[in-house]
């Protein structure tokens, strides 16, 4: 099994590979990092999130969660306004323009997952969700698969 373990290990890297390319792709057409689409679609789902939220869910430091958004303001795809409960705090707010591409980063993942799935029946499907849930337990840190 040594021999298959190898090979699906090399064919996941490129996998990955090809995955990490084509998403870059997209993301440059839309001038964001990969940081900050995953914030932009973490901030939209859930709103009402602060800076302190971000970091943790993202698992960086405050400052360079705090450069994120910076830049994501810059951009005009969110602001920030003081949060009502605690004046301390920042809640991060989406813009119309950010939900717009928000809303387009929807359709690229959609896009993504049924061209790599495409031929495989919904029984392989849920086989191949519960393997890749597994997968990422195995290698991701604790409670951070949700990305």
């Amino acid at each position: 099994m040594e021999n298959k373990d190898y090979q699906i290990g090399r064919k996941i890297l490129k996998l990955a590979h090809l995955m990490v390319k084509r998403s870059n792709a997209y993301l440059k057409a839309v001038d964001l990092t990969d940081e900050q689409a995953i914030s932009l679609i973490h901030v939209t789902d859930c709103p009402g999130r602060t800076i302190n939220d971000l970091k943790d869910y993202l698992g960086v430091s405050h400052q360079a969660t705090q450069g994120i958004v910076k830049r994501m303001a810059a951009k005009d795809l969110v602001f920030l306004e003081k949060s009502k409960r605690d004046g301390r705090e920042k809640i991060i707010t989406v813009t119309e323009k950010g939900a717009g591409i928000r809303r387009h980063l929807v359709g690229d993942v959609l896009e993504t997952g049924l061209s790599l799935l495409e031929g495989v029946g919904e029984e392989e499907k849920e086989i191949f969700y519960q393997v890749l849930l597994k997968a990422l337990g195995n290698v991701a840190p604790e409670g951070k698969t949700d990305r």
